[in-house]
């Protein structure tokens, strides 16, 4: 019996968010209406989002030896249902975003850090294959793919799902597509591989996948089944006065791995991960719409 519903193989950093009116052109200022500083990371917000909803959770992360490493624990330690891996590597640092988001607009402009990778080894394979074969679904994001490629073949040994998010080209993503049941990226994908959203669609369904899915922002998501590649699903997110799109996406990604785990149909699937990653956007940050919002699913 595995032990996990959903693990999530990512990196965590720490979001310093300033709301402001309108975001300053250079070398003036402007008044700063509220801050916070949040917890951040595509598999973080995405297993914290899964273990609020009552999924058995496992968070697989790497943090640096440093100050926001201790940020990063902290946030953690709050959720009393989501278990946490830290792989600690003194080579690394913990990543931080400084992120200005305009009230009047909800766009955000962000400065973020660099992750340097010195080691080879930032998820080492004995790890990740004892996770993969203790684990019904895994998610990983594109940061990871490197290292998660190395242990593929676990994923049919021990009968494990297997879901990315991308949220942007990767090489390694190509070569994982076989393995990858579940595909899901964002628009932005499409444009760097110069080709509309229908043709990504219809290119990633052939080479694996059993569902690949498009996230459209403000406009929602589309997506294609294996079983009938011919027909696209569309489902349009709830209206919702938006403040902070900060972490909308991997919330996005926390609600379509609700519905696989739960065995909906794509057009729930669908409607559930959009109305959670619209409610996220009222409020700053990736997840602290949990600490306010109940949703029906």
């Amino acid at each position: 019996m595995k032990k996990y519903d959903c693990s999530c193989i990512g990196r965590s950093c720490i979001d310093y968010i300033a709301l402001v009116e309108r975001y300053p052109q250079k070398d003036t200022k402007t008044q700063l209406i509220e801050y916070k500083i949040c917890l951040g990371g595509q598999a973080t917000n995405t297993s914290i989002v899964l273990s609020s909803l009552g999924i058995k959770t496992l968070l697989i992360t790497t943090v640096g030896n440093d100050e926001n490493s201790k940020l990063v624990k902290k946030f953690l330690s709050q959720y009393k249902n989501l278990k946490t891996y830290f792989i600690t590597n003194k080579n690394i640092t913990t990543p931080c975003a400084f992120i200005w988001t305009e009230k009047l607009t909800a766009k955000r402009t962000i400065v973020y850090e660099k992750i340097q990778i010195k080691s080879d080894c930032l998820y080492p394979p004995k790890i990740l294959k004892r996770f993969i074969k203790q684990s019904k679904y895994v998610i990983f994001d594109h940061q990871s793919s490197k290292y998660v490629y190395k242990v593929k073949e676990y994923f049919k040994k021990y009968n494990t799902k297997l879901m990315m998010d991308a949220e942007r080209y990767d090489k390694y993503m190509f070569k994982m597509l076989k393995y990858i049941n579940f595909f899901v990226c964002s628009s932005e994908l499409a444009k760097s591989l110069k080709i509309n959203i229908n043709q990504l669609l219809k290119k990633f369904i052939v080479c694996g996948p059993e569902i690949v899915c498009c996230t459209l922002g403000e406009n929602g998501a589309v997506a294609i089944c294996k079983d009938n590649p011919n027909k696209i699903y569309y489902s349009k997110p709830p209206k919702v006065k938006p403040i902070d799109t900060t972490g909308a996406g991997d919330v996005f990604h926390a609600g379509f791995m609700y519905g696989i785990i739960k065995g909906w149909k794509l057009e729930k699937i669908l409607s559930f991960a959009n109305k959670i990653a619209a409610l996220s956007t009222k409020y700053i940050g990736g997840n602290t719409f949990l600490n306010f919002e109940k949703f029906r699913y």
